[in-house]
Protein backbone atom coordinates (compact mmCIF):
# COMPACT_ATOMS: atom_id res chain seq x y z
CA UNK A 1 0.00 0.00 0.00
CA UNK A 2 1.41 3.39 -0.85
CA UNK A 3 0.61 6.29 1.76
CA UNK A 4 1.49 9.87 0.79
CA UNK A 5 3.90 11.67 3.24
CA UNK A 6 0.30 14.19 4.38
CA UNK A 7 -1.60 10.83 5.13
CA UNK A 8 1.21 9.29 6.80
CA UNK A 9 2.04 11.97 8.98
CA UNK A 10 -1.13 14.68 9.73
CA UNK A 11 1.33 17.05 11.10
CA UNK A 12 2.67 18.29 7.90
CA UNK A 13 -0.08 19.33 6.44
CA UNK A 14 -0.06 23.32 6.33
CA UNK A 15 -3.19 25.97 6.61
CA UNK A 16 -3.87 28.24 3.52
CA UNK A 17 -5.35 31.41 3.47
CA UNK A 18 -6.91 33.02 0.18
CA UNK A 19 -7.57 37.02 1.13
CA UNK A 20 -9.41 39.00 -1.33
CA UNK A 21 -9.07 42.96 -1.38
CA UNK A 22 -11.08 45.98 -2.50
CA UNK A 23 -8.98 48.51 -1.72
CA UNK A 24 -9.91 52.26 -2.75
CA UNK A 25 -7.25 55.01 -3.55
CA UNK A 26 -9.83 58.23 -2.83
CA UNK A 27 -7.11 59.36 -0.38
CA UNK A 28 -5.55 61.50 -2.66
CA UNK A 29 -7.46 63.78 -4.69
CA UNK A 30 -4.89 63.82 -7.29
CA UNK A 31 -4.35 59.68 -7.26
CA UNK A 32 -6.91 57.71 -7.04
CA UNK A 33 -6.40 54.10 -7.99
CA UNK A 34 -8.03 51.03 -6.84
CA UNK A 35 -6.79 47.91 -6.18
CA UNK A 36 -8.22 44.32 -6.29
CA UNK A 37 -6.10 41.51 -5.46
CA UNK A 38 -5.92 38.32 -4.20
CA UNK A 39 -3.17 36.79 -2.00
CA UNK A 40 -2.35 33.36 -1.53
CA UNK A 41 -0.84 32.67 1.96
CA UNK A 42 0.68 29.69 3.61
CA UNK A 43 1.22 29.55 7.53
CA UNK A 44 4.81 29.20 7.94
CA UNK A 45 5.35 29.74 11.81
CA UNK A 46 3.11 30.56 14.66
CA UNK A 47 4.54 32.20 17.94
CA UNK A 48 1.81 32.60 20.88
CA UNK A 49 -0.15 35.16 19.86
CA UNK A 50 2.12 35.90 16.38
CA UNK A 51 1.53 34.33 13.09
CA UNK A 52 3.70 34.44 10.37
CA UNK A 53 2.93 33.84 6.46
CA UNK A 54 4.16 33.51 3.10
CA UNK A 55 3.02 33.57 -0.56
CA UNK A 56 2.10 35.26 -3.39
CA UNK A 57 -0.02 38.74 -4.36
CA UNK A 58 -2.02 39.26 -7.79
CA UNK A 59 -3.00 42.87 -7.76
CA UNK A 60 -5.14 44.80 -10.33
CA UNK A 61 -5.09 48.58 -10.12
CA UNK A 62 -7.65 51.02 -11.76
CA UNK A 63 -7.86 54.16 -12.33
CA UNK A 64 -5.71 57.33 -12.36
CA UNK A 65 -3.17 59.88 -10.81
CA UNK A 66 -2.79 63.83 -12.00
CA UNK A 67 0.68 63.98 -10.70
CA UNK A 68 2.05 67.31 -11.98
CA UNK A 69 -0.67 69.11 -13.90
CA UNK A 70 -4.32 70.09 -13.26
CA UNK A 71 -6.57 68.55 -15.32
CA UNK A 72 -4.57 66.06 -17.00
CA UNK A 73 -5.60 62.46 -15.96
CA UNK A 74 -2.83 59.84 -16.52
CA UNK A 75 -3.81 56.19 -16.94
CA UNK A 76 -2.51 54.37 -13.94
CA UNK A 77 -4.11 50.85 -14.66
CA UNK A 78 -1.59 47.40 -13.98
CA UNK A 79 -1.82 44.33 -13.28
CA UNK A 80 1.38 43.15 -10.46
CA UNK A 81 2.09 39.82 -9.33
CA UNK A 82 4.50 38.98 -6.35
CA UNK A 83 6.21 37.38 -3.32
CA UNK A 84 4.05 38.62 0.03
CA UNK A 85 4.83 38.41 3.78
CA UNK A 86 2.13 38.69 6.17
CA UNK A 87 2.18 39.02 10.14
CA UNK A 88 -0.98 38.61 12.02
CA UNK A 89 -1.59 39.00 15.80
CA UNK A 90 -4.59 37.75 17.71
CA UNK A 91 -6.27 37.52 20.50
CA UNK A 92 -9.41 35.47 21.34
CA UNK A 93 -12.58 37.33 21.85
CA UNK A 94 -15.37 34.64 22.48
CA UNK A 95 -15.40 30.61 21.77
CA UNK A 96 -14.36 30.46 18.17
CA UNK A 97 -13.99 34.50 17.78
CA UNK A 98 -10.35 36.16 18.00
CA UNK A 99 -9.59 40.03 17.02
CA UNK A 100 -6.34 40.36 14.89
CA UNK A 101 -4.29 43.62 14.41
CA UNK A 102 -2.64 42.15 10.52
CA UNK A 103 0.52 43.83 8.66
CA UNK A 104 1.17 42.30 5.13
CA UNK A 105 3.74 43.36 2.46
CA UNK A 106 4.09 42.54 -1.33
CA UNK A 107 6.75 43.14 -3.65
CA UNK A 108 4.80 43.27 -6.98
CA UNK A 109 6.40 43.46 -10.73
CA UNK A 110 3.44 45.41 -12.86
CA UNK A 111 3.02 44.55 -16.43
CA UNK A 112 3.77 48.41 -16.95
CA UNK A 113 4.86 51.52 -15.13
CA UNK A 114 2.78 51.70 -12.26
CA UNK A 115 1.71 54.60 -11.00
CA UNK A 116 1.85 56.58 -13.55
CA UNK A 117 5.82 58.00 -14.32
CA UNK A 118 6.60 55.10 -11.94
CA UNK A 119 8.48 51.72 -11.90
CA UNK A 120 7.26 48.42 -13.27
CA UNK A 121 8.02 47.17 -10.20
CA UNK A 122 7.02 48.63 -6.43
CA UNK A 123 5.70 47.52 -2.54
CA UNK A 124 1.91 47.30 -1.41
CA UNK A 125 2.34 47.51 2.25
CA UNK A 126 -1.35 46.97 4.15
CA UNK A 127 -2.51 47.25 7.47
CA UNK A 128 -5.85 46.83 10.21
CA UNK A 129 -7.96 45.22 11.63
CA UNK A 130 -9.46 41.88 11.03
CA UNK A 131 -11.93 39.64 12.95
CA UNK A 132 -11.39 35.76 12.65
CA UNK A 133 -13.97 33.23 13.43
CA UNK A 134 -12.54 29.50 13.65
CA UNK A 135 -15.27 27.12 13.25
CA UNK A 136 -12.68 24.16 13.80
CA UNK A 137 -9.03 23.58 13.88
CA UNK A 138 -8.53 23.64 9.92
CA UNK A 139 -11.03 26.20 8.74
CA UNK A 140 -11.59 30.03 9.26
CA UNK A 141 -13.09 32.84 8.03
CA UNK A 142 -11.39 36.13 8.22
CA UNK A 143 -13.04 40.18 7.40
CA UNK A 144 -10.27 42.78 7.44
CA UNK A 145 -10.41 46.79 7.01
CA UNK A 146 -7.27 47.43 5.75
CA UNK A 147 -5.43 50.70 5.27
CA UNK A 148 -2.34 50.24 2.49
CA UNK A 149 0.00 52.26 0.77
CA UNK A 150 1.77 51.72 -2.83
CA UNK A 151 5.12 52.80 -3.76
CA UNK A 152 8.38 52.21 -5.55
CA UNK A 153 10.47 53.30 -2.73
CA UNK A 154 13.19 55.37 -4.46
CA UNK A 155 14.14 58.30 -2.87
CA UNK A 156 14.06 61.23 -5.36
CA UNK A 157 11.31 59.83 -7.93
CA UNK A 158 8.47 57.59 -5.59
CA UNK A 159 5.04 58.34 -6.95
CA UNK A 160 2.93 56.30 -5.12
CA UNK A 161 -0.62 56.32 -3.33
CA UNK A 162 -2.53 54.91 -0.66
CA UNK A 163 -5.74 53.11 -0.19
CA UNK A 164 -8.04 51.67 2.38
CA UNK A 165 -11.18 49.01 2.42
CA UNK A 166 -11.99 45.36 2.94
CA UNK A 167 -11.04 42.22 2.70
CA UNK A 168 -12.00 38.81 3.26
CA UNK A 169 -10.26 35.63 3.74
CA UNK A 170 -10.45 31.57 3.99
CA UNK A 171 -8.55 28.99 5.67
CA UNK A 172 -8.11 25.75 4.96
CA UNK A 173 -5.55 22.46 6.44
CA UNK A 174 -4.11 20.91 3.05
Amino acid sequence: MIFSTAEANPDTKKIWEIQLDYLQGKLHGDRQVDNYNVHVLQKMHEHRALTFYRGLTFSRATGYTNPKYAGIFHDSNAVGLGVAGFLRWDKNISGKLYANWDVGGSLLFYNRAHPYDGRAYGFMWRTGPSLTWKYDGDNSFTVAYYVSHVSNAMRKHNPGYDTIGFSVGVSHKF
